[in-house]
């Protein structure tokens, strides 16, 4: 077969995401929040851009113009003085427009005021009120230095994230100034008496010896810890060999450790840190602690009766030890989490008049819709770069290239947030007249609704739905929702009816509230009363889905003993 060159002219059509392309979609999914740090990125990045006067303040009064012409006679002094007694005619033109200008503002009134964000102290984290605590601690260097590692091994709800054992094999340093402080005497805290050697022991450590082919037993080396996606270190020579005096001198700081407050922190499992807490409380051997140690698995499932039998006591004396066990905090460093709420700024205002006399184009039968433009910085293009870029047109320096360049892209930044905020109007339009009735009565009127009827009705794709809903809220008369909740599927009941799923999830959530707590209900029961109370036709499985969505216990896990 001979193979030839030759020469083909076809005609195609291809679609080139250009950056401007790109950073347009990019847009409409960004939120709120990160719109205004672009818009502050790009005041930064773009020296022509500017921000503008907010169209709802009031013009600047007009009874002082000689601000402007005192500007430009300071502006010659200081260029006389600086030995240029020639007047800069561009330079007195761009002071005159007040583009180089800061304008006296106002006192501040409450729209300018700062966020409560701002005037928030950050808040004591778990590990700073801990190490208030061992600061103040009587110990010695040795011992303040293996506090300091445990506290720094602890996550977020106050649990030992590794045993005593790994936490020497990590730190081969540390055991050895422990082993040279304990020959020198430097530890003032002897070691737990009730302490079990296999507490030491690591979990990968603690495999059966290994038989060699010569019939001699040698032990299984322990495992090395490598972080993820780091670079292989070397092999050691020989592996670190865990004293059981360091590991009893660890020990006695992590006992000391958990009584600092919150109680049971520096626990390594649940068990452990309940019998923490109960011990604090002076139940070291009453019955609650025994429960907790010997039988936890069966409080979980609330199996009483048998705990009652096992522990050879009565019923009720297992029901006072169930409820001061529930007490318990199981997460101790919840309360130093440092979570701080979110607080959401709506993209978009749905207001109800009754007058509806007079069409307008945000109006939706008796809904009115406002995009929230407060606080949203306004980009201008500045004047002095403008006119300079008008008056060197035929200029082909690189800077004037620079300015060309920087101001079309100023102009596609505006026209493209100008897009976003018209493309959030036109989808919150349509979702109001899709949803009239949910915004009337409330979510029982919720229709199922999808991407595509959105966009087949404002002719758009569904990609571009899908990204000016995403973390987009609007504030409405019934309260404040995500744009995306508007979007349900449904479930059909035949003849043609469809339901929404979230219209099922707020039926079973209210079914589940007003159940009696002796005796609730299971997922059986709720969709028979699902059929029979709302004539709604739902599986089993599907209402067990709905509620582990919702976030709700089974029946066995909802129950109520007193």
């Amino acid at each position: 077969m001979a193979l030839n060159l030759k020469l083909q002219m076809r005609l195609s059509q291809q679609l080139i995401m250009t950056p401007q392309l790109q950073q347009a979609i990019k847009l409409l999914q960004l939120s709120r929040n990160e719109l205004e740090e672009l818009i502050e990125q790009a005041l930064v990045e773009n020296p022509v851009l500017e921000e503008g006067a907010d169209p709802a303040e009031p013009e600047p009064a007009t009874e002082e113009p000689i601000a402007a012409s005192q500007t430009v006679d300071a502006a010659e002094d200081v260029a006389t003085e600086a030995g240029h007694p020639e007047n800069d005619l561009e330079w007195q033109q761009y002071v005159a427009s007040g583009s180089g200008v800061i304008a006296e503002r106002s006192p501040r009134g409450d729209d300018d005021a700062p966020g409560i964000e701002a005037t928030l102290a950050d808040a004591d984290t778990l590990r700073d009120h801990l190490m208030w605590q061992l600061e103040m601690a009587p110990l010695s260097p040795i011992e303040m230095e293996i506090g300091e590692h445990l506290i720094g091994n602890l996550d977020d709800d106050g649990y030992l994230t590794l045993s005593v054992q790994e936490l020497l094999e990590l730190n081969p340093d540390l055991h050895r100034r422990i082993e040279q402080g304990l020959r020198k005497g430097q530890t003032h805290l002897p070691p737990p008496a009730d302490c079990d050697p296999g507490v030491f022991t690591s979990k990968h450590a603690s495999a059966q010896p290994l038989e060699t082919s010569r019939g001699r037993k040698k032990k299984k080396a322990p495992p090395t810890f490598v972080e993820e996606e780091a670079a292989p270190a070397p092999p050691a020579a020989d592996p670190i060999k865990v004293s059981p005096k360091a590991c009893g001198a660890v020990e006695a700081v992590l006992r000391y450790l958990q009584t600092f407050d919150p109680i049971g922190v520096g626990a390594r499992d649940l068990r452990e840190c309940l019998e923490i807490q109960l011990r604090a409380m002076g139940l070291a051997e009453a019955l609650p602690l025994r429960i907790v140690h010997n039988d936890l698995k069966l409080l979980e499932n609330k199996d009483l009766r048998r705990i009652a039998r096992r522990n050879k006591v009565e019923v009720e004396e297992v029901v006072e030890a169930y409820k001061l066990i529930i007490s318990l905090e199981p997460k101790p460093g919840r309360p130093y989490s440092g979570e701080r709420p979110q607080h959401i700024i709506p993209d978009v205002f749905i207001f109800k008049f009754s007058d509806t006399a007079t069409e307008a184009e945000d109006r939706v039968g008796q809904y009115r819709i406002v995009l929230n433009e407060s606080g949203l910085p306004r980009l201008r293009i500045n004047d002095f770069y403008r006119d300079l870029a008008e008056r060197s047109a035929r200029d082909s320096s690189l800077t004037q290239e620079y300015i060309v360049e920087k101001i079309k892209a100023g102009n596609w930044l505006m026209k493209s947030i100008e897009q976003r905020q018209k493309t959030i109007f036109r989808v919150t339009k349509s979702i109001l007249k899709h949803q009239y009735e949910f915004f009337e009565k409330g979510i029982s009127f919720l229709r199922p609704l999808v991407l595509k009827d959105v966009a087949e009705d404002i002719g758009v794709h569904e990609s571009t739905v899908s990204r000016i809903t995403t973390n987009k809220y609007a504030h409405t008369p019934q309260g404040i929702y995500e744009l995306k909740y508007f979007f349900t599927s449904g479930i059909d009941q035949g003849q043609g009816e469809v339901i929404s799923s979230k219209k099922i999830k707020d039926m079973i959530q209210k079914i589940i509230a007003a159940e009696d707590n002796r005796e609730p209900l299971t997922d059986i029961q709720i969709a028979e009363r699902l059929s029979k109370a709302n004539n709604i036709k739902v599986a089993r499985r599907t209402v067990a889905k709905y509620r582990e969505a919702l976030n709700l216990l089974p029946s066995n896990k909802r129950k109520q003993l007193f």
